[in-house]
């Protein structure tokens, strides 16, 4: 007959609720927003985050999930009406004309 012994101490257990609501909504909203975007607004975040566009592309088809602070800068963002700013593209030195 074989039974379970316990020694030492009892474990504890902290008696928090578990909620899971909260993280479903945001991953929910989350993925309705970026399912939206198109090109600019792709290249807009991935550029304003330092990320690769296919990583916001992955968002978008519900490949992944950014980290929560990313997914709610996003919401955010989004919330504040998609604010942008132009950069203009490096310009390029002509080059000296060779003979």
């Amino acid at each position: 007959m074989s039974y379970i012994q316990h020694r030492g101490r009892p474990h504890l257990v902290a008696t928090i609720p578990f909620n899971n609501q909260r993280k479903v909504a945001l991953l929910d909203e989350f993925y309705a927003i970026v399912a939206t975007f198109r090109y600019p607004e792709v290249m807009a975040v991935s550029r304003g985050i330092g990320v690769h566009p296919r990583t916001v592309d992955r968002w978008k088809y519900r490949e992944s999930f950014p980290r929560w602070d990313i997914a709610m800068d996003v919401i955010e963002w989004y919330k504040q009406g998609k604010p942008v700013k132009r950069q203009l593209p490096v310009s390029r030195i002509p080059r000296s004309k060779v003979m």
